[in-house]
């Protein structure tokens, strides 16, 4: 066997174990290669260390402070308490959100409670009813099944963008807003800003993560073709808000209630915390589409007004025992005005590969609004770059 066929056979045998296995090291015989990321977020990150184990040399540039993009966990609250702001939920079949739970030996605990009664708004007043009939009313937003079926990660899910965050460290480069990405068959650079002072990194791939309402606004050079800057500039993203109010105690259970209700706004209502010791509590509100965006047109206090307004009709003391709260208006956010997108019948256009550019995020995916649909994103950019460098043996 000639050494170009034993090569070419050796590359194919190492794609079959990826198709199979998921990632796998780098191929024999590829050289490493620069990959520049754009966004921190689940699937920037995940990407980007998929590739680092595999050998590449990576770099992640994020506009924000922080890791994590759309998964924020509020901790401004007392007794350690905190809340999810963003991605909150697990699926017990989001088998690549529970592979790096393990991995990273993030304890996971259940998300809703099986004991005591959920609260529902019926014709204005609120009634005290089971787990059947609290799923089968917020069948209207969420199929939620059995309650077994949900969990979290014990101590907040930012605990997982944190754990990418350590082993990328060095990597990242924060504060770092992208404004250009230009590309030739030669390689891929990125202009961005850092201090209010123009910067540039070249590499040989260009992953981008974040949002189609913030890529709309970066220069491309040349162009992506005109089906992809079409998709780019009119992708809609939904709305969502949360709401987090503190209160003194959790007197939901002087009621035989767990804090857990769905509101006449169709609001979910959460006892964020649930499962955490402490005498405070924390209630959320969690308001969709065109109830998120009337959240979002008026001011903090009158947002908080109006959630104890809400609230009080499933929980009367609520007004009471109400200490402090924090809104979160995503559509507000300026990295990424929206919550989530769903491409439907686009979404090949969105996933497609330009030249050396490859999209990932909920968004490149058909789990859209879920951290399993960031981290399919990034398995499956992933693959496409260890195929096209793996094309250098062949």
């Amino acid at each position: 066997m000639n050494r170009r066929k034993f090569l070419r056979e050796s590359f194919l045998a190492a794609t079959g174990t990826l198709l199979a296995a998921g990632f796998v090291p780098a191929q024999v015989g590829v050289k490493p290669k620069r990959i520049l990321v754009i966004g921190a977020g689940l699937s920037g990150l995940a990407a980007a260390y998929e590739l680092g184990r595999q050998g590449h040399h990576v770099s992640i540039l994020e506009a924000r402070p922080r890791a994590g993009g759309r998964i924020l966990t509020i901790r401004e609250f007392d007794e350690n308490l905190y809340a999810e702001a963003g991605a909150a939920r697990i699926h017990r079949d989001h088998d690549l959100t529970l592979r790096y739970v393990r991995e990273f030996n993030l304890p996971l605990v259940p998300f809703y409670p099986t004991e005591q009664k959920f609260s529902l708004l019926e014709n204005g007043q609120s009634t005290a009813v089971g787990w059947d009939k609290f799923a089968e009313a917020t069948e209207v937003v969420m199929h939620l099944e059995k309650p077994n079926r949900w969990q979290r990660i014990a101590g907040g899910n930012d605990l997982l963008p944190r754990a990418f965050e350590r082993r990328l460290r060095g990597k990242i480069r924060y504060e770092s807003p992208v404004v250009r990405i230009a590309q030739n068959e030669a390689g891929v650079s990125v202009t961005f800003r850092q201090n209010e002072r123009p910067e540039t990194l070249r590499g040989d791939y260009l992953i981008c993560t974040i949002p189609f309402t913030m890529l709309r606004k970066i220069e491309i050079e040349p162009p992506f073709p005109d089906a992809k800057t079409q998709i780019i500039q009119n992708l809609k993203y939904e709305s969502a808000a949360r709401v987090l109010l503190q209160t003194k105690r959790r007197f939901w259970a002087d009621r035989r209630l767990n804090g857990f209700g769905f509101g006449a706004d169709f609001s979910e209502i959460w006892h964020s915390t649930f499962g955490q010791s402490g005498t405070r509590g924390i209630l959320q509100s969690y308001l969709r589409g065109d109830y998120a965006l009337d959240l979002m047109k008026h001011a903090e206090k009158e947002r908080l007004e109006a959630t104890l307004r809400a609230l009080e009709k499933l929980f009367p003391a609520v007004r009471a025992n109400f200490e402090k709260g924090f809104s979160k208006c995503w559509s507000e956010d300026p990295w990424v005005l929206g919550a989530w997108a769903s491409a439907g019948k686009e979404l090949e256009l969105v996933k497609r590969p330009e030249g050396r550019v490859h999209f990932a995020g909920e968004h490149a995916s058909d789990m859209t609004s879920w951290m399993q649909g960031a981290l399919q994103s990034a398995r499956r950019v992933t693959e496409e770059i260890k195929v096209g460098a793996g094309k250098e043996i062949l």
